[in-house]
């Protein structure tokens, strides 16, 4: 009995730690993709590494449905709805996104304005094909999860297109593609409104509708915060006359970056237990090695 036991501790071991790495790869997930994401225009590069991100972690969690046999219907069911949808929405996103700009009309503002809205009524045709399943998703229905999230049902029967790269009976279930598909639209959809609106602030006032700026902010907003705090304490733009915002609204532009609440950033800043200088130093730090290389 003391044998049995300890087998059935190892076992319940070997389930706990394997159900914490699949935690563990999708917190990994959102933090890369949290700093991919920073910037405000994703060019080609930002989108290619959000779509490399999520094929590479579908397939780390690919391997779970490999190697390890749920314990429950329930268990399964959470994994294919809260873990992998998570990252399969995104790759589904990203890759549609790079097709949108990829194709994207340079001519002129109205076939922009057209390709568009031809986009948006595409996405809309399909969200009324799948009304039904919309309708589940938005009202967060559950009575039909063993159905659309478990594997099983796949290998009876598959009514729904897969694109080819997606189709593998171990790892899809019946419906979950379609759902993270839908969720993707959404996000896509979105994105189309905000690039339109962009377009029509670029007729109506002049202001630019794409940012062609090669400039990418790839360190912390924390950094930036500090840098145009002690762009404005130095007193050496316009002769010390203009004020943060103007300062902070220059490098937003300049580097493809949006702060949200410079001055809460600031205030964490200014509680920080160590140095509150602390980008400042490391770019000093930095410059005096330049510097020292050059005597070398």
């Amino acid at each position: 009995m003391e044998y049995l036991a300890l087998g059935f501790n190892i076992l319940n071991s070997y389930r706990n730690v394997k159900e914490k790495e699949y935690i563990d790869v999708l917190n990994s997930f959102q933090k890369d993709l949290e700093i991919i994401e920073k910037v405000e225009f994703m060019d080609f590069s930002y989108i290619h590494k959000a779509i490399v991100l999520c094929r590479k972690t579908l397939s780390k969690l690919k391997k779970y449905t490999v190697l390890y046999e749920f314990d429950t219907i329930e268990e399964e069911i959470d994994f294919f709805k809260n873990y992998k949808s998570k990252v399969l929405k995104n790759l589904i996103y990203y890759s549609e996104l790079r097709h949108i700009e990829s194709q994207f009309p340079e001519l002129s503002i109205n076939s922009q304005r057209d390709y568009i809205l031809l986009k948006e009524q595409k996405i809309k045709k399909f969200f009324k094909k799948f009304d039904f399943l919309m309708q589940y998703i938005n009202l967060d229905l559950t009575n039909l999860d063993e159905l659309f999230f478990t594997i099983k049902p796949i290998k009876e029967t598959c009514s729904y297109e897969l694109k080819p790269g997606y189709i593998d009976a171990s790892f899809y279930t019946h419906h979950d593609f379609l759902i993270a598909k839908i969720k993707a639209y959404g996000k896509l959809l979105e994105y189309l409104k905000l690039k339109f609106r962009s377009i029509d602030d670029f007729m109506r006032y002049g202001k630019p509708m794409v940012n062609n700026k090669t400039l990418h902010w790839t360190g912390t907003k924390t950094q930036l915060t500090e840098l145009i705090y002690a762009l404005h304490a130095a007193k050496t733009i316009n002769n010390g006359k203009t004020d943060i915002v103007e300062i902070q609204r220059e490098l937003e532009s300049i580097f493809n970056i949006k702060l949200n609440d410079i001055y809460k950033i600031y205030s964490e800043i200014k509680n920080r237990q160590k140095s509150q200088t602390k980008f400042l130093e490391e770019m000093i730090e930095g410059l005096m090695n330049e510097i020292n290389k050059s005597y070398r």
